[in-house]
């Protein structure tokens, strides 16, 4: 008797647990609904990958079916990953993904994106390993906050058109092992990364940057004198030059004069 008792009272604290958990669940999943909504809402597809991204349907993982899209449990619409890479999408880069909160990564390497990286999206990513949004078009800085997605492991940024320069915080995050913002137009000292195989290539054709693995920095103090002695030689030719001029100008009207 007290183990059926004992059954029922398990079985019971389970049901009231599962009751409070489900609102926080169907909004989890709820959210990442939206969040394909918005990202198909943003972009263009001229291509017509995303023709399957139909909504309304609202059945269990029914969205785990969408092209390109991978879930966490096949008949739970919470989104593992999503991998876009070479659709053929364009547009800013979508900030709906941000929506996504649980995702392990996003790829969406070799589209049309065009914009800047909105520095809040990637704060409400914190799960996220694998980040490529490599081959695109997107500009401006790189975000600050980006090191702060502590798992991350993958990071592509090469062939964009970003520019500034590379946060110091990357160089610290500690499980980056792929990295790359070759083909960019960075500039300024590269941080010192902590990770061993982060390789020359990954800094390829930005030249304005400097440091290891690339040439050194110049020193600022040795540059300042550089630029100081370029500025006084120049200055000093002027001077020698419209001395000259007067001086030539004097002596010709010194000569006597003919009657």
């Amino acid at each position: 008797m007290m183990m059926v008792a004992k059954q029922v009272c398990t079985i019971f604290i389970r049901s009231c647990i599962w009751l409070l958990l489900l609102p926080i669940l169907t909004r989890a999943m709820e959210s990442d609904i939206t969040c394909l909504r918005s990202l198909k809402s943003q972009l263009k597809d001229p291509h017509a990958y995303l023709s399957n991204w139909i909504f309304g349907n609202y059945s269990d993982g029914y969205i785990c079916s969408f092209f390109g899209v991978y879930c966490w449990r096949s008949k739970h619409n919470k989104v593992l990953s999503i991998n876009l890479g070479g659709s053929g999408l364009e547009g800013e880069f979508p900030s709906g993904v941000k929506l996504c909160s649980f995702m392990e990564s996003l790829n969406l390497t070799g589209n049309n994106l065009t914009g800047t990286l909105p520095s809040d999206t990637f704060s409400s990513l914190p799960y996220l390993v694998t980040l490529d949004l490599s081959n695109n078009n997107l500009a401006g800085e790189i975000p600050a906050n980006l090191p702060n997605m502590s798992y991350l492991n993958t990071l592509l940024l090469d062939h964009n058109r970003f520019t500034g320069s590379i946060p110091s915080e990357l160089a610290s995050s500690p499980r980056l092992l792929q990295f790359s913002v070759a083909h960019n137009d960075l500039k300024g000292p590269i941080p010192e990364f902590t990770a061993g195989n982060i390789s020359l290539s990954s800094f390829d054709d930005n030249p304005d940057l400097c440091g290891f693995p690339l040439d050194p920095c110049p020193d600022s103090f040795y540059s300042m004198a550089i630029i100081a002695a370029n500025i006084a030689a120049a200055a000093f030719f002027l001077v020698g030059a419209c001395y000259g001029w007067l001086y030539d100008s004097r002596k010709q009207n010194q000569r006597p004069r003919r009657r």
